[in-house]
């Protein structure tokens, strides 16, 4: 085990960053830096390797989907570290979500809106059905969760989804699911709703524009497969 105070200062997480930046530091390191410290007999780094351990397939990206329950249930992270390790999760969420924006004003590309939810839905133990609201533009007005489980006509409403679009004036929608399985081939039930509130969209007069399904950082964008 790593006794911290054994490490000379090159080799200490604050220290390395300080001196070499942050884009050089471990996985286990940049943790640690979050965790701040460690307890008796564990130091900082080994609970952060302890940490990356505990993720399904030791996967740096499932820590966006842990709760800060099962955070507080790690041994050695405490409310006050899970805190941290959320907080950090998010700003790296909103910092993505920020970039994209910045630099596509123009959001009616499939690959514009999967980098832009892509870090948010990757993971996601359920599945998760959404709405992209586009202005006459293609500006992004809103993306809007309508359900979580399993895609199917039930669940997937066309009231839910022109819904949001009166309230935020939108010119047109774009669909947008997850497959938890990584995989973003559509199922026949995937193209069958789609269909069915395309159809919808066309008595509203607010056409949907394509339907995205994001897998892990792939995706497929139905109207580029001709299922529009």
């Amino acid at each position: 085990m790593t006794c911290l105070k054994e490490l000379s200062s090159r080799e200490k997480p604050r220290e390395k960053l300080i001196q070499h930046g942050a884009r050089l530091l471990t996985d286990p390191e940049l943790l640690a830096i979050l965790l701040r410290t460690g307890t008796r007999g564990c130091s900082v780094l080994d609970m952060a390797r302890n940490l990356l351990a505990s993720l399904p397939g030791g996967n740096l990206g499932c820590l966006g989907e842990i709760t800060l329950s099962e955070l507080c249930r790690i041994r050695g992270i405490g409310p006050d570290k899970a805190v941290t390790l959320c907080a950090a999760v998010e700003l790296g969420r909103r910092i993505v979500r920020c970039r994209v924006r910045r630099d596509n004003p123009d959001f009616s590309s499939p690959q514009v809106i999967a980098e832009y939810v892509m870090e948010d839905m990757r993971f996601l133990p359920q599945e998760r059905f959404a709405a992209v609201y586009l202005s006459t533009k293609n500006q992004l007005l809103r993306v809007q969760t309508l359900t979580v489980g399993t895609i199917n006509a039930s669940l997937a409403k066309a009231r839910d989804v022109f819904r949001y679009a009166l309230q935020c004036n939108a010119a047109a929608v774009v669909l947008l699911h997850n497959h938890p399985s990584g995989n973003p081939e559509p199922s026949q039930e995937d193209i069958d709703v789609t269909r069915r509130l395309v159809q919808a969209g066309d008595v509203m007069e607010i056409p949907i524009l394509d339907h995205i399904i994001i897998g892990d950082g792939v995706f497929v964008s139905l109207c580029e497969r001709g299922y529009l």
